[in-house]
């Protein structure tokens, strides 16, 4: 898998979980340390190229507080 595609791919994934997650964003917010701005940014798309920072911070959280089934 190419670096592109990588990150493509984790940036999908965090799109996914906020637009699922969309009542919690205050929460999840707070708790990866992440502007809810940069988080409503991230999922419609106005940020293409998001903070490494924001990424992990995301990607973090939502492994940690997996979404109930």
């Amino acid at each position: 898998m190419s670096a592109a595609n990588f990150q493509n791919d984790l940036l999908g994934f965090i799109k996914d979980e906020l637009l699922s997650r969309r009542g919690e964003w205050r929460e999840i917010s707070e708790a990866a340390q992440v502007p809810y701005f940069t988080m409503s940014k991230i999922s419609n798309g106005a940020t293409k190229d998001p903070r490494i920072s924001s990424v992990q911070a995301l990607t973090n959280y939502f492994l940690q507080h997996p979404k109930a089934a």
